[in-house]
């Protein structure tokens, strides 16, 4: 969505929701008035979010903050801090990330809330990834595994996370037999967007292998989940991966074709910086084919598109 359009859309959907509340039956509460906004706000950002733009995902997380906060409500608090936290860990502002993923960390201890305490653990290992410290990550997965329900969607995430780690460790072959866990778990739930995210995953396994059979496999089944959620920017990301996997396979009319497609997504949805990366690989690729008119149009169509 282009940020100046931000603005008037909130707007829209803020008079949309004072129509609906103020048509509803007068025995609805206040409080509970507001936790309704709130969730309704946490899954717009959660929409934002799936879709990479995490800029708006932070606008609607931090308007539906305000409403559990305005209600007094604090496990919605503690959940929406988590998403924040995360968020700003996907952007790269460490500082902001820690600070509310401590915070629903906090209150999830004080609640004696499992699951939310689960969620925030996890989350705290993910951060000490991103800062290379392992054995803090280790210690947040033992805490969050010890608190989720058997066979839920936390759980599966926090095998996910575990992957990672062990992957990181250079332990390849666990982190895929932690992985599909996580897959076993998902298609249960017929978790599909997070099944997708296991088989990315795995992908990247094979890829770093140089597995690429494997890794394709993975990555269609991926596509598949993803289109069943209608996931637009998890099908763009397993379209521009099978170009990466391509190209290290030395396809590369396959992996022109893939990115292609990646950039198309992209492009509709509105994330200029994944079509500025997928059009730098289009660029380099037309050009080693001997593309040069397409190597041409490509690189206006780079310098086109405003920062």
């Amino acid at each position: 969505m282009n940020k100046k359009l931000i603005p008037i859309f909130l707007t829209a959907i803020i008079f949309l929701f004072t129509i609906a509340c103020s048509s509803a039956p007068k025995k609805t509460s206040e409080v509970n008035t507001r936790k309704n906004r709130a969730a309704d706000y946490l899954e717009f950002g959660n929409r934002y979010f799936k879709d990479g733009l995490y800029n708006q995902a932070l606008v609607f997380f931090n308007i539906s903050l305000d409403e559990n906060i305005a209600a007094d409500f604090e496990p919605g608090i503690s959940r929406v801090k988590s998403s924040i936290g995360r968020t700003y860990l996907l952007i790269g502002d460490i500082s902001n990330a820690e600070k509310y993923i401590q915070e629903s960390y906090n209150l999830a201890k004080e609640l004696g809330d499992n699951e939310l305490v689960a969620i925030s653990a996890n989350n705290f290992a993910e951060l000490n990834i991103f800062k290379n410290l392992l054995p803090e990550a280790d210690k947040f997965i033992s805490e969050a595994m010890a608190q989720a329900k058997t066979k839920s969607s936390i759980q599966a995430e926090i095998y996910h996370t575990l992957a990672i780690i062990e992957r990181k460790k250079g332990e390849s072959e666990k982190a895929l037999a932690t992985i599909n866990k996580a897959i076993q778990i998902n298609k249960d739930n017929k978790a599909h967007s997070n099944l997708a995210a296991n088989y990315y995953f795995a992908a990247s396994i094979y890829s770093q292998e140089n597995n690429y059979s494997k890794a394709v496999e993975m990555l269609n089944m991926a596509i598949k989940e993803d289109r069943i959620e209608e996931n637009s920017y998890g099908i763009a990301k397993d379209y521009k991966a099978l170009g990466i996997v391509s190209l290290k396979n030395n396809k590369k009319e396959e992996a022109y074709s893939f990115f292609i497609k990646s950039l198309n997504i992209f492009r509709v949805i509105k994330n200029t910086e994944e079509e500025k990366s997928v059009l730098n690989f289009l660029i380099e690729i037309s050009a080693d084919l001997g593309k040069t008119s397409d190597t041409e149009n490509l690189k206006a169509q780079l310098g086109a598109i405003k920062e």
